[in-house]
């Protein structure tokens, strides 16, 4: 790859009468090297290049080029090098502000490109598409749902001929298997049918291709399972033990490991016929299923959506409210923001903030070379003004400034480089994600530090090299020399720039944790601390009886222990995604007291003691009671439930009737209870209304822990799940753990962007540094004149302190709105959400502020406590 990079660039400047002879030369030395060490081949290739950039090599660019003579060229490079090493607190700041800025935007870039590639690499992946459901109630939108009807994908194929393709997908809780003679629960098992490979283009690393998926009873494995169950054998053709299934499956094919860009993870693929008896996979009556499509190449998605509704009524009735939508695969990572989605996606929102945040750092790192190479122009009139007496054109003069200009940003591309890599481990643990491996060796990472280090060399070079180069050489021998009015107040604007980049990525990274915080600690209606829960063993040859049976009596054994403070059970673990919960679409209504309201309705199934265990309040009614044979035909609603219906929260609901569908003769429910609402999953969500349900023994299971007594509880729990299910391993997680899972993308997200927060902020005090500096230097005469007609070191101090404390206003005037506009557009996206914190603006205001002026403080102090006598006669 680096090869390859460095023979671009040498077919690139190298004048064609040359490239034969020294490509074949340098290949024939690569070659030799090569045997010793590819690698070292590789970079010692790269360094040859290098060392035969030479303008006597080069083909030419354009006529009449000044880099055609050699001397002159050399000069320049000459001249370049003395004055970056005469200057060498101006080498340092510039060439580390570039390095740390383009590291840290090549970075940021990296993870944008990694999260925008997620399902791009499938073959025709711009033709794949999910299908979705929608309920569309008198022409207006609610819920959204990722999965669809199990028909639904074969039914779309046979009626839209720009639809060629389709597969049904069925996404297991956990399923466990046998490894020798230990179990294992694997989280990421679906069930396909033989289209998926067809649509999803994985290689298959072993196996019969047209076959896979299409035998009941057969598995496909990952490349990374296959090695983890058979290790280096092949697994074509053995067999795996499933303990839900109680049968051996056999093992079809290989195929390589998904990969972590893409929505949609997986570690074992089943074929979908297998559960044909368990799923009835002809019925119209439940979308449990995610569905994707495969359009043709000249299909245009416009004219399929409009057909949508007509086929979605042909199929599931004319008064269903649920409408068929196509949702592109390449999209739903970043972009979906449905219910049910198959696992926690990305945030387009996030990416682009992280954008931001990369082109505010190398902006800053900018400003700080045009900034500092301005201030210097005092320094540089003089040479200037010879060199043009002498009979240098201004052409020449712009020539040799972006040199210099080219030598700073190429050090500080290659010490960026170095910094990526340095610091890429971290970055990806930081992320969570691998990204990439290696920066030197990816060679689009390459290709980005050599392009930005060009445009680097011009954005930050031609200004500074046009202000030099424009110095009337009469005016600066004479020494009547002054920075232009529009010089400073370009580097006043300038700074003003970096002030209000900083202030505006400061008070972003506080809002951001302010709200992760706020979601982690906010009251969700319920306790969930010194709770486990944990999924009941399965069998699909035990009856629904046994079933229950063995839970309750592993229950019951439990609160014999004193460490076990209760035990409750429920059909989905609070804590969970979208997908973790059941709904009903069909419609609902409070019989004799509202009309149907056709809207999505959440459903639970929990025992008598879910309520107790997670002290959640009734606020009218009763508990469910075991006791009583009549509850089974009895629900607990929520408090949005009852709002939905546009009625009073009070205990007139109480023994009111509900009835789920427009069937009359569908039963009807009582409503014994109305239950406080809770958050059962992120707050980035409303409340849903829901419906519980009860149920002897759902299948799962919570258990509280006596406080401070949790090892010995998690003991109990281990033994007494080993005494009931020797052969299903015990897998288990804290609910609190549970719910701080859901805010994984979130903290993430703040954690990266404190932590490019401060690297601009770095950056920016770098430059202000450097600024300060120079213009403490400049005014050193103007300050002991000031001294001798008696001002005050702290009087001198306050003069310069002016000057920028003006600056930091104008950046807060200008920032703050900004700021607003984008957070609250972001907390927008939040159901629960805090208001804007003008404190934290402020915070952030406060440590700008202490920065800059401790930055220049500390280099105006230095110049005012000289002797008067000594800068009195500073040139």
């Amino acid at each position: 790859m680096i090869k390859r990079l460095a023979n671009r660039l040498l077919r690139w400047y190298l004048h064609p009468d040359f490239y034969p002879d020294i490509s074949g030369d340098l290949e024939e030395l690569y070659l030799r090297n090569r045997a010793a060490s590819p690698v070292v081949a590789d970079w010692k290739y790269m360094l040859q290049v290098i060392v035969l950039f030479r303008p006597s090599l080069m083909r030419t660019f354009f006529k009449n080029s000044i880099i055609k003579d050699t001397g002159m060229l050399r000069n320049y490079f000459k001249i370049g090098v003395r004055s970056l090493l005469k200057q060498k607190a101006f080498t340092f700041i510039n060439v580390m502000g570039l390095a740390v800025g383009l590291a840290a935007f090549l970075l940021i870039q990296q993870y944008v490109k990694f999260e925008e590639s997620y399902d791009r690499h499938f073959a025709d992946a711009d033709q794949l598409y999910r299908l979705t459901t929608d309920q569309v109630v008198d022409s207006v939108l609610g819920t959204r749902d990722a999965m669809s009807f199990a028909p639904s994908g074969k039914a779309l194929v046979e009626e839209v001929p720009e639809i060629i393709d389709a597969t049904t997908t069925y996404k297991f809780g956990g399923l466990i298997f046998r490894k020798g003679e230990s179990f294992v629960t694997e989280e990421r098992v679906i069930a396909v049918d033989e289209h998926f490979l067809n649509l999803f283009t994985y290689e298959v690393l072993s196996g019969n291709t047209a076959s896979l998926l299409s035998e009941p009873n057969s598995l496909v494995l990952s490349e990374s399972k296959a090695r983890f169950y058979f290790e280096s054998q092949d697994p074509v053709g053995k067999t795996i033990y499933l303990q839900d299934f109680e049968k051996d499956f056999k093992v079809a094919g290989v195929i390589a490991d998904p990969g972590q860009n893409t929505h949609y993870k997986f570690d074992i693929l089943m074929a979908i016929s297998t559960i044909k008896e368990r799923l009835d996979q002809e019925a119209w009556n439940g979308y449990n299923y995610y569905t994707y499509v495969k359009l043709d190449k000249e299909a245009n998605i416009d004219n399929i959506r409009p057909l949508l509704p007509a086929l979605s009524k042909k199929y599931m009735g004319d008064d269903n409210t649920l409408v068929f939508n196509l949702q592109p695969v390449i999209d739903i990572h970043l972009y979906s923001d449905l219910t049910f989605e198959p696992e926690i996606h990305g945030s387009a929102r996030a990416v682009s903030f992280l954008n931001l945040i990369s082109i505010f750092i190398l902006v800053i790192a900018w400003v700080n070379y045009v900034n500092l190479s301005t201030a210097r122009s005092f320094d540089r009139a003089k040479e200037v003004g010879i060199r043009k007496v002498v009979g240098a054109r201004r052409n020449q003069l712009v020539f040799q400034f972006m040199t210099e200009a080219f030598m700073i940003n190429v050090l500080g591309a290659l010490l960026a480089l170095g910094l990526a890599e340095l610091a890429l481990p971290s970055f990806n643990n930081l992320i969570s994600k691998e990204i990439l491996d290696h920066a030197w060796n990816d060679e689009g990472f390459l290709r980005n530090v050599g392009l930005f280090a060009f445009v680097g060399t011009l954005v930050s070079g031609v200004y500074p090299a046009l202000v030099l180069s424009g110095f009337r050489p009469v005016m600066v021998l004479k020494g009547k020399f002054r920075n232009s009015k529009q010089g400073v107040w370009l580097r006043k604007g300038l700074v003003v720039l970096q002030f209000t980049a900083s202030l505006s990525l400061i008070a972003c990274t506080f809002i951001v944790y302010q709200q992760v915080s706020f979601m982690r600690s906010k009251d969700i209606g319920m306790s969930i601390d010194q709770i486990v829960g944990f999924r009941g063993p399965r069998s699909n040859n035990e009856n629904f009886a046994t079933q229950t049976q063995k839970r309750t009596l592993f229950a019951e054994e439990l609160k014999n222990h004193p460490e076990i403070k209760g035990v409750a059970m429920i059909s989905n673990l609070p804590g969970g995604g979208s997908s973790d919960v059941n709904s009903s679409s069909g419609g609902i209504k409070i019989v004799g007291k509202t009309d149907l309201l056709e809207a999505t309705t959440y459903v639970l199934q929990i025992n008598d003691e879910v309520i107790n265990l997670l002290d959640i309040d009734l606020i009218f009614g009763r508990n469910f009671d075991r006791t009583r044979g009549a509850d089974t035909a009895t629900v607990l609603v929520n408090e949005s439930f009852i709002k939905r219906f546009g009625l009073e929260v009070n205990e007139t609901i109480v023994n009111e009737k509900i009835q789920f569908g427009k069937n009359l003769e569908n039963p009807k429910w009582n409503i014994v209870g109305i239950l406080k609402d809770v958050n059962r999953s992120s707050l980035k969500n409303a409340v849903e209304p829901t419906v519980y349900f009860y149920n002897d023994a759902p299948p799962q299971v919570m258990v509280k822990l006596e406080a401070g007594k949790y090892q010995e509880g998690l003991d109990v729990l281990a033994a007494t799940w080993e005494q009931f299910f020797p052969n299903a391993p015990l897998k288990y997680a804290f609910l609190d753990e549970r719910f701080d899972s859901l805010y994984q993308e979130d903290k993430r997200f703040g954690a990266v962007f404190g932590a490019f927060s401060v690297l601009a902020l770095v950056v920016a005090t770098l430059g202000l540094f450097g600024l300060s500096s120079f213009m403490a230097i400049q005014r050193t005469k103007e300050v002991g004149v000031r001294k001798v007609l008696g001002a005050s070191v702290g009087h001198i101090v306050g003069i310069f302190y002016k000057d920028f404390l003006s600056l930091i206003v104008l950046a807060l005037v200008v920032g703050a709105p900004l700021i607003y506009l984008g957070m609250n557009q972001w907390l927008d996206g939040y159901a629960y959400r805090i208001s804007f914190p003008w404190l934290f603006l402020g915070l952030s205001l406060l440590i700008v502020l202490a920065i800059a002026l401790l930055t220049v403080g500390y280099q105006v102090y230095k110049v005012a406590v000289l002797d008067p006598s000594k800068t009195l006669r500073y040139e």
